[in-house]
């Protein structure tokens, strides 16, 4: 499958943000010298939005294989990383201003129509390298693969990784447990998750 179709599918529509994904994972590929997929490499998106879908379509980095990271700065940027040797390429944009509708969606100055927005998407797959920060970086933060066990939470017994859990009471509870949920539990509907 084509990267720019498989961006589209995983994004649901090419979004510009998705399309800048896609073109600085090409970048970044190029500079590390490694190809799609490779099982080297490693990336961090600094912002939660579209564009780390973009990189996920273009370099195969994949949070189920542990080898995609968000790191939330806000920031439309991307660190590509490859394992064996710690070298890294840092991809940001450089230059702003190829046209109005990208000064009007990238300054958010107004809301993009969908199809202003495939527009624009098309544009910036074809920037060149000109357009962009490229920094030659070294990369420190490889994540370990955990091989450890399996526990059972003492409190609500769901199953959890062991390096996960935390000691309260002499016993290993989820995090949840402990009181760092992301979420509130409903108990009138406990009851029926239960049963």
């Amino acid at each position: 499958m084509d990267v720019i179709e498989l961006a589209r599918d995983l994004h649901g529509h090419l979004a510009p943000g998705v399309a800048l994904g896609v073109r600085m994972g090409q970048i970044g590929l190029k500079k590390i010298g490694l190809p799609r997929g490779d099982k080297r490499l490693y990336a961090v998106v600094e912002t939660k939005l579209c564009l780390a879908d973009g990189v996920q379509a273009s370099t195969g980095c994949t949070a189920g294989h542990y080898s995609l990271q968000i790191e939330d700065f806000g920031k439309l940027a991307l660190c590509l990383a490859r394992s064996d040797t710690k070298e890294a390429v840092r991809v940001t944009l450089k230059r702003v201003g190829c046209s109005s509708l990208f000064d009007d969606w990238i300054m958010r100055k107004r809301r993009l129509s969908h199809e202003e927005e495939e527009e624009l998407a098309k544009e910036l797959l074809r920037l060149d390298d000109s357009f962009f920060k490229i920094e030659e970086v070294v990369f420190n933060q490889f994540p370990e693969y955990d091989g450890g066990g399996v526990v059972k939470c003492c409190r609500c017994d769901e199953l959890i990784l062991e390096v996960k859990s935390v000691m309260k009471d002499g016993r290993k509870i989820c995090r949840a447990c402990s009181g760092m949920r992301y979420y509130t539990p409903n108990i009138s509907c406990s009851s029926k998750v239960r049963e």
